[in-house]
């Protein structure tokens, strides 16, 4: 049990110090993002003006809590096509780029994905190679899950979800390497009373 939670725990660590390579060198960092440049300054004047609280805004917008008519899903399909559209994920007060608690809670979300990655690899069995293929496949499980169908519909530049594609696999198949070290494969279930190779 202790191998198996000091596996987690390292496995998790490899993933999240991953993850910060990613996400804050110039290469990958600045995939799918893109920059408001000249108009930044009355675009940020008008959400400062029209949009007092956070959240995450969709748009052309429509009140999912009730029942729309016929003429007003129209009306609002036409919007829609007419465009622009999409997301807008808003902090009006704004904040510290970067802080210690968004750190902490990243730190402490990887570690306890590295634990529930460890429990399953010592639930397995077969060679490291399949099964450090396992651990980095809970990566893509996660990419296809969420990052594609963000990508799919709510319109995510590819770029950013390739990104997240490069985080997630690779992280966890550099954790994976190191895991299998530490966790020995599940045993084998035992062969019945009396039954020998080969026999019927």
């Amino acid at each position: 049990m202790k191998k198996i939670l000091l596996a987690g725990i390292l496995g998790g660590f490899i993933a999240f110090v991953w993850s910060a390579v990613v996400h804050l060198n110039p290469l990958t960092a600045p995939l799918g993002l893109s920059l408001l440049n000249e108009q930044e300054a009355p675009v940020m004047a008008a959400l400062q003006s029209n949009v007092p609280k956070p959240g995450l805004y969709f748009f052309p917008g429509m009140d999912l809590t009730k029942c729309a008519s016929k003429e007003q899903q129209e009306a609002w399909t036409a919007k829609y096509k007419a465009g622009p559209s999409g997301l807008l994920l808003l902090q009006p007060k704004g904040g510290e780029p970067m802080a210690a608690s968004q750190l902490v809670i990243e730190l402490v979300s990887t570690l306890l994905c590295g634990l529930i990655a460890a429990f399953v690899l010592a639930a397995t069995v077969g060679s490291c190679a399949c099964r450090v293929a396992l651990v980095a496949s809970l990566g893509l499980f996660a990419w296809l899950a969420i990052s594609v169908s963000q990508w799919d519909w709510y319109a995510f530049p590819f770029g950013f979800i390739a990104v997240d594609a490069i985080d997630q696999v690779i992280g966890w198949l550099l954790a994976g390497l190191l895991m299998v070290k530490l966790i020995k494969p599940a045993n084998q279930t035992a062969p019945m009373p009396g039954a020998q190779s080969g026999s019927l």
